[in-house]
């Protein structure tokens, strides 16, 4: 049987598509063949690409941002004062994933710290690495649920296979008894296995506030600051500077 030259090439692109080679089936047509080695490795580096980009694809949609922040619109203010055992550079390349160490990000609410550490993290997807992110109550929840259902168990191994856990808004909401004792143990397993992002509020003097139980929550913060870098956020929220920016400008937001 005869085919047209159009009948092949859907054929091609079929048969593209049943072995997965989504990135061929799309690009294929647009290499030009100079001969055989060279139209085989652009061929092949069309598939690497397609495969890279959806699996940095897969990774962001399984990190669970709430919203998407990067890194070149954060501002660095003079009010975030970094420690001397990090540098801003190293905070940006997550370095100290490697190092399974800490990054706590302390201080009032709007300050930048959940886009800072949004931001680390999706730096962190797009290098091809897992990575989850949580509110402090919205993992407590789940821990929760999970719990009842029985099924904790595979929750806290898929948790196991994640290389940075983001915890956000520790201190917003006053947790129950059991809520407490299960994100303790997620953090008693990420102890020296993983690392972790922490934002919250509140200092850590306060914390008990948010756990309920003084002995809970100093074994909690123990473990945690053993081998972690603390960022201390000062100053006016930014969302109250863009917000009086605003009235400044008549309120048009213009």
């Amino acid at each position: 049987m005869n085919y047209t030259r159009a009948e092949n090439r859907h054929s091609i692109e079929a048969t593209m598509r049943t072995l997965k080679l989504s990135g061929l089936a799309k690009e294929w047509r647009n290499v030009e063949y100079q001969d055989p080695e060279q139209y085989m490795r652009e061929l092949l580096e069309i598939e690497v690409r397609e495969r890279e980009a959806n699996r940095m694809t897969r990774m962001i949609k399984q990190a669970g941002f709430r919203v998407m922040k990067t890194l070149d619109s954060f501002v660095w203010k003079p009010g975030i004062e970094i420690p001397n055992t990090i540098t801003r550079e190293e905070m940006e390349a997550a370095a100290f994933v490697s190092e399974k160490e800490n990054l706590v990000l302390m201080g009032a609410v709007g300050t930048g710290k959940t886009h800072l550490a949004t931001a680390i993290a999706l730096n962190l997807c797009q290098q091809g690495r897992h990575v989850r992110f949580y509110t402090a109550t919205g993992l407590a929840n789940i821990l929760q649920e999970r719990h009842q259902r029985g099924t904790l168990t595979s929750f806290m191994s898929s948790l196991r296979r994640v290389e940075l856990l983001v915890l956000d808004e520790i201190g917003f909401i006053t947790l129950h008894k059991e809520a407490s004792e299960l994100l303790f143990q997620v953090v008693s397993e990420c102890y020296e296995q993983k690392s972790l992002i922490i934002t919250s509020n509140l200092e850590f003097g306060h914390w008990n506030t948010v756990f309920g139980d003084n002995k809970l929550t100093n074994a909690l913060v123990d473990r945690l600051i053993h081998h972690s870098h603390i960022v201390v956020f000062s100053g006016p929220g930014h969302r109250l500077e863009e917000s009086m920016q605003r009235q400044r400008r008549g309120g048009t937001g213009q």
